[in-house]
């Protein structure tokens, strides 16, 4: 047996989730939770987490499928990278977790094609990473990760947050990442990342490529020079620069401002600075 194989593994490459991280993970989950009805997936029972775990987390899931993490430093030194994450940019998204069914395989793959390696870490034969630094990896950190347990989620079923507002649960359309280098971001997510190259060309925002894996869909864009979009990203190889969900009655939601067309927008400041883009569902 491979000596860092993971006893319950997934078949091959797959996007699992996009984390964002904030000083208050409960303000997260009361917006994707109660405002705009995403399905409470678990996280720990309670705060004191002692030596498992130095910082909380929490998962949500949306029709789908696709899954959004919430991340908050404590004070434990493992909240190190969290804590230096917001105190450089503040609340935003902070990474994309790629499962992989063989982790030193996936780390080759990516080295080959030049991309650098932070803190691997295989003593957990239950849950094993790697991370490309976000310099590397086109602006944000993307995480590879290879899953022990047989349930595959990390969690039991966990109990029921209150009633949402929604009914329904809210779709994610997609996901918005702004490049610097479109072709080398393309091909780092459709080569050892394993998404699928479903369409390129040219948009509102610039030149795109659109990138899918099962209910996840992820536009990179090449912003167009002086654009508002191309202001967002500034100097940065990449940035993440919006989340869009499809769900019902999106000017409900507090906080958010019509941009058109039956869409809203949350603007990062007011949404622990992640923007969303809310387009009515039908």
């Amino acid at each position: 047996m491979h000596p860092y194989r993971c006893p319950f593994m997934v078949e091959h490459i797959t996007l699992d989730h996009v984390a964002l991280a904030s000083h208050h993970v409960w303000d997260q989950i009361h917006r994707y939770g109660f405002q705009l009805g995403a399905r409470w997936m678990g996280g720990p029972d309670d705060y004191t987490l002692g030596e498992e775990h130095d910082f909380y987390f929490a998962q949500m899931e949306f029709d789908g499928g696709t899954k959004l993490e919430f991340l908050e430093p404590l004070a434990g030194q493992e909240s190190d990278f969290i804590r230096r994450f917001l105190d450089r940019n503040g609340p935003g998204p902070h990474h994309m977790t790629f499962k992989v069914p063989d982790l030193d395989d996936a780390i080759a793959a990516v080295e080959a094609d030049g991309y650098q390696v932070v803190g691997v870490s295989k003593e957990n034969e239950g849950w094993q990473e790697a991370f490309l630094h976000p310099k590397s990896s086109h602006g944000i950190v993307i995480q590879l990760a290879c899953q022990g347990g047989d349930d595959g989620d990390g969690w039991e079923t966990p109990g029921a947050l209150p009633p949402s507002l929604r009914r329904k649960r809210p779709v994610m359309e997609k996901v918005v990442h702004l490049v610097a280098d479109l072709e080398a971001a393309t091909k780092l997510l459709s080569g050892p990342l394993a998404m699928t190259l479903a369409s390129t060309g040219t948009n509102e925002l610039g030149d795109f490529a659109h990138l899918t894996d099962g209910p996840w869909l992820l536009e990179l864009v090449a912003p167009m020079a002086d654009s508002d979009a191309a202001h967002w990203m500034g100097t940065r190889t990449g940035r993440l620069l919006h989340l869009q969900m499809r769900v019902a009655d999106p000017g409900n939601v507090p906080g958010s401002t019509p941009v058109g067309d039956g869409t809203y927008e949350l603007r990062p400041g007011d949404n622990q600075g992640t923007r969303l883009l809310l387009v009515p569902s039908s």
